[in-house]
């Protein structure tokens, strides 16, 4: 069930280039320098990083996503990729910026995973990360994909702190999909949403992103924190 729900997300994220880029351009300004991207899958956002990088190295448990993500960016001499298990990983102050898009929720021991990564980083770089929001969207959805856990903004402080960061700006993202993810996967109980479903959020994302700029409501489907 795991790799059939991660492989639908892997697959609707790749086709959903405008969505991409909202999320990019969000974070574009917290990277720089050289920088690991951690669970990049099949490379959705590699690329983007890599605009604002000098160097990206790209990691990813899964070697047919590593495959897929070499191809995609071959022709970058910015972007490397490594299948390997970040958690276990010797990395030592090599990196201006960690990016974790949606990953730090599928590790079960998050704060001594966030503790590992603090030696990876140089000194005066910088964390990113995205995960899932709100504990009462957990349902079956998050299941399917290998979500230990959704966060709150206290949560994710909390862990970031527990493991020596210094966390700065948070801020919310997709307004809008909190009401299909509980819809889906609270309500309805389904693995994966309709596709469809996600191709509205796609089509609507020139009207969103306006929409959360100029009315930034406390929630979101995901949580992004900048940390050091």
């Amino acid at each position: 069930m795991f790799h059939r729900a991660q492989g639908f997300w892997l697959g609707e994220l790749g086709e959903a280039r405008s969505f991409n880029f909202w999320l990019a351009d969000l974070i574009a300004p917290s990277i720089r320098g050289d920088v690991l991207e951690i669970g990049c899958g099949t490379g959705n956002f590699t690329g983007l990083i890599a605009r604002q990088a000098n160097s990206v190295v790209a990691v990813d448990l899964d070697t047919e996503y590593i495959s897929t993500a070499r191809q995609r960016w071959k022709d970058d001499r910015r972007v490397s990729f490594r299948c390997c298990d970040a958690t276990t990983e010797g990395w030592k102050s090599e990196f201006d910026t960690i990016v974790l898009l949606d990953v730090l929720e599928h590790v079960q021991d998050d704060v001594d995973f966030l503790r590992s990564l603090r030696r990876a980083l140089r000194p005066d770089g910088t964390l990113v990360v995205k995960v899932p929001s709100g504990d009462w969207l957990y349902g079956t959805m998050d299941r399917a994909i290998g979500h230990y856990r959704r966060y709150s903004k206290k949560t994710l402080r909390s862990a970031l702190r527990n493991a020596g960061w210094r966390d700065s700006r948070s801020f919310y993202f997709n307004r809008l999909g909190v009401l299909g993810w509980w819809l889906n996967g609270r309500v309805l109980q389904r693995v994966t949403p309709p596709a469809t479903q996600v191709m509205t959020i796609e089509m609507l994302v020139p009207i969103l992103c306006q929409a959360e700029r100029l009315v930034p409501l406390p929630f979101g489907l995901s949580l992004i924190q900048l940390a050091a």
